[in-house]
């Protein structure tokens, strides 16, 4: 229990660090042979490409789904690894090793494969966190929704938790991707077919379909950061979201994550409404990966 409430105060925090765990797609196209592919995988934790299994005993994760979209705009899904806490396959007196899937894929498209912008989509599943005092008056933490528990006296917070991550694999030119539909999500104004240090990269940023606009409670704000750049070090580039959009200039070559955070209380009348009885918040966290040359 210790542990579940070290992970549910971490989360109640992401709103604000740049490097709090998160979700990511790797898609690294290969062009070595006659016939191209691309490696596709998941990233869980804080650092490019690779840095903690989706099963850590320390913060982990379960997908929901996790799909190809091809510009035809029709999904083949690729296999979610199966959700369960393992103990280590070897101990020693120098470490502990464990088995990871990390969902990793390649990507062997035809000749006469569409042309356009394939996109990679992976959701988790929601998670409810709900502290509250119990009829007896002592202090409890349930992973359930509001409505799920019985013994309720009074809620003093309650909250879904679900993240979503996109990246991409072009073949031919660039065109404008559409809109997953994700809660909230990252959709890239810039062809990132062919990025190189010091260009500029535009996205939106939408919240259940609709702009993200600032408001007089929230300022939200992308952060992005490269396998080449900020993360070893622990800065970031920031920008803030206006209207919907956000821009930055990419620095080095390599890997790039955009990434936000974002919170929303429920209310009877807002695009939450079918949450309404079950949490009193909604945070939400988008990726978006891409390579620069």
């Amino acid at each position: 229990m210790k542990k579940v409430i070290l992970q549910l105060v971490l989360l109640v925090m992401v709103a604000s660090p740049a490097f709090a765990h998160r979700i990511w797609i790797n898609v690294f196209e290969s062009k070595a042979h006659n016939s191209p592919h691309a490696m596709v995988s998941l990233g869980w934790g804080h650092k490019l490409p690779m840095d903690d299994i989706l099963t850590s005993t320390a913060s982990r994760v379960e997908m929901e789904s996790f799909v190809m979209v091809n510009p035809l705009m029709q999904e083949t899904p690729i296999a979610i690894p199966p959700f369960k806490l393992k103990e280590p396959e070897k101990t020693t007196g120098d470490m502990e090793m464990f088995e990871a899937d990390m969902a990793t894929r390649k990507i062997a498209l035809k000749k006469e494969c569409a042309q356009g912008v394939y996109q990679f989509s992976a959701i988790s599943k929601p998670n409810f966190y709900t502290f509250y005092t119990d009829k007896k008056g002592k202090n409890r933490l349930q992973l359930k929704a509001m409505d799920e528990i019985d013994d309720i006296e009074k809620v003093s917070h309650s909250l879904k938790y679900q993240a979503f991550a996109k990246s991409y694999l072009t073949v031919g030119p660039w065109k404008q991707p559409k809109p997953l539909g994700h809660g909230l999500e990252i959709v890239p104004l810039t062809d990132l077919s062919n990025l190189h240090p010091g260009d500029m990269v535009e996205v939106s940023v939408t919240f259940y379909g609709k702009p993200l606009s600032d408001t007089s409670q929230d300022m939200d704000y992308i952060v992005a950061y490269s396998s080449g750049f900020g993360q070893d070090d622990d800065f970031f580039i920031g920008a803030y979201v206006k209207q919907g959009k956000a821009q930055f200039r990419v620095q080095s070559p390599g890997q790039w994550l955009v990434g936000i955070y974002h919170k929303r209380d429920v209310s009877p009348d807002g695009p939450l409404k079918d949450l309404q009885g079950k949490a009193k918040q909604v945070y939400h966290s988008a990726s978006l990966t891409f390579n620069v040359k």
